[in-house]
């Protein structure tokens, strides 16, 4: 039984039948969910992809296109790429999904799309801003993630946004991100929570939980609205995907805190609710790199 083990089962005042039950418990479900957890957030909050080869694991990709998970993300009409500000690392992937080498960024880089009039038009390129260092594919890499704890942005062929008279209030530039941080801090109350087998704490958070959930998906579909008054029919498409997947990935978070709630509800400790909210916090990551990915 290692430290995470023996801390978790020693938060809860049980005999030894009962201490033996949390065991298993936490052995079978709790513990994996939090180290799975624990390797998400240190690892990255955004996994973005460029596949080399378009058919790979019995899933069609777009070859040399960027990817937010499985959400192709299909750049505006003026974009040549996209640049990510301070990256974390980046892993090329094989046949298998398995890591083929691997290593961190040092730099901001720009991810080149392929489009005519573009620095790239035939295969994508991911580079360093700078253009001190490119990082092609190795001989039998399918594809390259690219993980990131901050923000990445389109870019035109010079590196930067538009200026010119025709983008100016356009919808791509125009709708405001959410603050994450407050959905972040309520759902890790929730966890303390049931950690400290605080019940009227729980109670109280799941509330305030439900209702900025509420909150956030009304407040992302305003905005989506808003915008599609003035979005061409192009961008209409083009944002359709990634802002429907977004919401739905917040859909999740919202049925994991209820099973969370359930769960909570036939439990003497609580301790039955932890795995689910960890899903809650790994959906929300979801939905904010996806929402984070249509400017």
């Amino acid at each position: 039984m290692n430290k995470l083990s023996s801390f978790l089962i020693n938060q809860f005042s049980a005999d030894k039948a009962d201490r033996n039950n949390i065991r298993g418990i936490l052995s079978k479900s709790i513990i994996p969910g939090i180290m799975a957890l624990s390797a998400y957030s240190g690892a990255s909050v955004a996994d973005y992809t460029v596949w080399y080869d378009g058919d790979t694991g019995g899933i069609a990709h777009q070859e040399h296109q960027l990817y937010n998970g499985n959400t192709l993300l299909i750049p505006p009409a003026w974009a040549c790429g996209r640049k990510f500000s301070m990256p974390s690392h980046y892993r090329h992937l094989d046949a298998e999904s398995n890591t083929f080498g691997s290593d961190d960024f040092w730099k901001d880089i720009y991810v080149w799309i392929p489009k005519p009039g573009c620095p790239h038009t035939s295969e994508s390129v991911v580079e360093y801003i700078d253009g001190s260092q490119t990082f092609s594919p190795p001989i039998g890499a399918v594809a390259i993630e690219i993980s990131t704890d901050y923000s990445s942005r389109w870019v035109d062929g010079d590196g930067g946004w538009p200026h010119y008279k025709g983008f100016l209030g356009s919808s791509d530039f125009a709708i405001e991100g959410r603050d994450w941080r407050i959905i972040f801090e309520a759902v890790t109350t929730l966890k303390k929570s049931i950690s400290k087998k605080d019940l009227t704490k729980f109670n109280d958070t799941v509330l305030r939980t439900k209702k900025l959930l509420a909150s956030f998906e009304e407040n992302m579909n305003d905005d989506i609205k808003e915008a599609n008054v003035t979005r061409s029919e192009d961008d209409k498409y083009r944002l359709a995907n990634i802002e429907g997947a977004a919401l739905n990935q917040l859909s999740m978070a919202r049925q994991q805190l209820n099973q969370c709630i359930l769960l909570a509800g036939s439990s003497r400790t609580l301790s039955d609710a932890y795995p689910s909210c960890d899903l809650i916090l790994e959906n929300l990551q979801h939905s904010k790199s996806l929402w984070q990915s249509r400017n």
